[in-house]
């Protein structure tokens, strides 16, 4: 695509979709098919109709695909929405990142807010903010801290599973915010705040503001203060 053409839209237009070297958008840009290109970046906002394939996904304000996105990098200041499944290598999000399907990818690092109807896999996760997924959550490792209320998703998976709560660094000023669950199951786990109803792992550790039905463990279990779990057991 380095022979390809390169598109600019400064202010508001529209384009067919195609092969591109570059696309980058000023202001408010439609491309009204298909794309695929080395670059595609906005200043503003941008819609997609149709699939976007990228080596880099730039977003510095509102962006919305309305099929799949395949991008090695992904970089979003303020809001981007894939109306299909997303498959990216490497993700960074301050702002919001909502797929409507599923996710795959290598390494996503949100400081926001990451809503995904369908099934999250990853190699890694780490979150600051909130998490919605009806989906099954799995990745080797997953750090989330919790920002505010309304975190769920159905099940979590991996090695590693961390969940805590924002530490505050404001006086007299509470992060609200737990993270519901039906499953987590992983090699070592620690987890505040967290409602679920069963917990599996090898080493696991209840912090404070947890509720769990049950915890089964191989090797520890080491529970809090200001936590609530009805049965643990060894296995």
């Amino acid at each position: 695509m380095e022979n390809q053409h390169s598109l600019t839209v400064n202010g508001s237009g529209s384009s067919a979709g195609g092969a591109y070297n570059k696309v980058k958008i000023r202001g408010e840009g439609t491309i009204s098919n298909h794309v695929s290109c080395n670059e595609f970046k906005t200043y503003g906002a941008s819609d997609v109709s149709g699939d976007m394939k990228a080596k880099n996904y730039v977003v510095y304000g509102e962006s919305e695909v309305q099929g799949n996105i395949q991008a090695e990098y992904v970089k979003v200041y303020g809001n981007a929405q894939v109306q299909g499944n997303g498959h990216v290598e490497k993700m960074k999000v301050r702002g919001m990142f909502e797929v409507k399907g599923r996710l795959s990818g290598n390494v996503v690092d949100i400081k926001g807010a990451l809503h995904v109807k369908e099934d999250i896999e990853v190699e890694e996760l780490l979150l600051t903010g909130g998490l919605e997924s009806e989906g099954l959550l799995n990745a080797e490792n997953i750090h989330i801290t919790i920002c505010f209320e309304g975190s769920k998703v159905r099940e979590i998976g991996g090695k590693k599973i961390t969940v805590r709560k924002k530490a505050r660094f404001i006086p007299f000023k509470s992060y609200a915010g737990n993270l519901q669950t039906s499953m987590i199951e992983g090699d070592d786990i620690y987890l505040e705040h967290t409602i679920a109803e069963v917990v599996r792992g090898n080493n696991v550790t209840i912090g404070p503001g947890c509720e769990i039905g049950v915890v089964e463990y191989h090797t520890s279990f080491n529970q809090k203060e200001k936590s609530v779990v009805k049965e643990h057991k060894q296995i």
